[in-house]
């Protein structure tokens, strides 16, 4: 599917971060148009499952079933130097408008914006350090900034700071030219070192990944939540290869 490539370069960034070896997919295949967007692929660990579980009452790692989005995302901040986790997978719907975005730019480690009529129009920023690290176009090919062509005010070059992103993309969504780009944003990768944004409390599903201290196996933990609070989750134990 279009997207693909680059995505992976992407997540293979993220697992140099401390989770190589990342085991999961968000496929998010919804006929409703702000859900049109391409598959997030990361490779499939090579190693034999150790175990599975299902939790539906009770804790785990601090998580209560039962509580709210915010009061999880703090126990999950409250473990991740133990844990060595970095990010969070946050399942949202694309939205338009930059606006939701205002002060948050740096708490994702990605920003795709797209043409919600042509999904395959599109641009992936990476962000890391509350700076702009690399630019992708549909191909995988990075850019050094976009628009690319002349440089004008807004155009975005690699280094910009979140506070010198965040009117430039304000400038190109007022501009006839580049609004569509605005039509289906997206952001997933959340750092966990990042303050709560309220529009996590929305999904439905967050994802989370870490190794065990021996570093011979990689837990992941998919947490489902229902009317605003965390009803179940999944643990998956896999060795490393």
């Amino acid at each position: 599917m279009t997207g693909i490539n680059h995505m992976k370069q992407l997540y293979k960034r993220i697992c140099s971060l401390g989770i190589i070896g990342l085991i999961f997919s968000l496929i998010f295949s919804s006929c409703q148009k702000e859900d049109l967007q391409p598959p997030m692929v990361i490779d499939p660990i090579e190693g034999r499952i150790l175990a599975a579980d299902t939790l539906r009452s009770g804790s785990f790692l601090g998580m209560q079933i039962g509580d709210a989005h915010e009061a999880v995302y703090e126990k999950i901040k409250g473990i991740a130097l133990e844990k060595n986790i970095d990010m969070l997978w946050v399942t949202n719907p694309q939205f338009s408008g930059i606006e939701v975005l205002k002060g948050k730019l740096g708490y994702y480690s990605d920003l795709r914006l797209s043409n919600q009529s042509q999904p395959s129009e599109y641009v992936l920023f990476q962000i890391e350090g509350d700076r702009v690290k690399t630019i992708y176009n549909p191909e995988g090919r990075q850019l050094p900034k976009w628009p690319e062509g002349r440089q004008y005010g807004y155009t975005i070059s690699i280094g910009d700071s979140v506070g010198v992103l965040y009117p430039k993309l304000l400038q190109l969504q007022s501009n006839a030219r580049y609004k569509a780009y605005f039509s289906a944003i997206s952001a997933f990768a959340k750092f966990i070192s990042k303050p709560y944004d309220t529009r996590m409390s929305a999904s439905a599903e967050w994802y989370l990944n870490y190794r065990q201290p021996d570093k011979k196996t990689v837990t992941r933990n998919t947490l489902l939540f229902k009317d605003g609070s965390l009803r179940e989750i999944r643990t998956l134990v896999q060795a490393t290869p």
